[in-house]
């Protein structure tokens, strides 16, 4: 029974955050703890999801050649063995840190998917400095490992801050967060926080899910959907801060 909520849970989140063009992990691990998985089985199955889902992403931007990513590359070697540390602190830091932690990145990820995307053409970039990418990555892929989400929290709204296009963001999103989600998750593994049978209901589910609503985001007003999942999860983590502090 815990495995048919677990599917449903990963396709029904997948596809709703789908259609505003984001993933679903930051939603997925405190959704999977709400109905029994551990939160230590719970962040490994979030970031196998982040592989499936946004691993095919770059594959269609890297085909269709919008997407070049040899400037990207630092951020995407500091972030491999950032994830895996990640994933060991979470084991040392207790869980009501973390969870205080994860609440602040809700909140933070709500504003992020509600953030102003126009920019004047003077201001924008096309490529990150090999120091500033580096250090993205490495702060990216320690948050990554550390809650079980992606790194797009982080590297959004740095990204932003910098002058880059929307589109571009959102593809070296893609292409950086299924590395560290990848060394993450085998950090996880390692440490025997795994549990197959979720991980594999969650994943499969949360790929068809993503499928459907990355399809059907075109037929609806983008700015009402991501205004609601904005919405959804800062009501989420100030939800969490809130049962936290009492």
């Amino acid at each position: 029974m815990l495995l048919i909520t677990v599917a449903g849970l990963a396709f029904g989140l997948s596809f709703f955050f789908a259609l505003g063009g984001v993933g679903s992990a930051v939603a997925l691990v405190p959704a999977l703890m709400a109905v029994g998985v551990p939160a230590g089985a719970a962040r490994p199955v979030a970031l196998l999801v982040n592989v499936a889902s946004l691993g095919g992403a770059t594959v269609h931007n890297l085909r269709s050649g919008q997407l070049k990513p040899g400037p990207w590359w630092p951020l995407i070697a500091c972030s491999l063995p950032a994830a895996p540390m990640g994933a060991w602190l979470s084991s040392q830091i207790p869980q009501l840190i973390l969870q205080g932690l994860f609440a602040c990145f809700m909140i933070l990820s709500g504003l992020v998917i509600i953030r102003p995307t126009g920019q004047s053409p003077e201001t924008t970039r096309d490529a990150c400095p090999p120091v500033e990418s580096a250090l993205l990555g490495s702060v990216s892929g320690l948050i990554s490992g550390m809650l079980g989400v992606g790194g797009g929290g982080v590297i959004v709204p740095a990204l932003h801050g910098m002058g880059f296009r929307a589109q571009q963001i959102a593809m070296v999103t893609a292409l950086a967060v299924p590395f560290s989600s990848l060394t993450g998750f085998m950090a996880y593994t390692a440490m025997g926080s795994l549990s197959l049978e979720t991980c594999a209901a969650a994943s499969v589910s949360a790929l068809a899910g993503g499928m459907l609503g990355t399809r059907a985001m075109h037929r609806i007003d983008q700015r009402r959907i991501r205004m609601i999942l904005a919405l959804s999860l800062m009501a989420s983590g100030l939800r969490m801060l809130w049962k936290l502090a009492g």
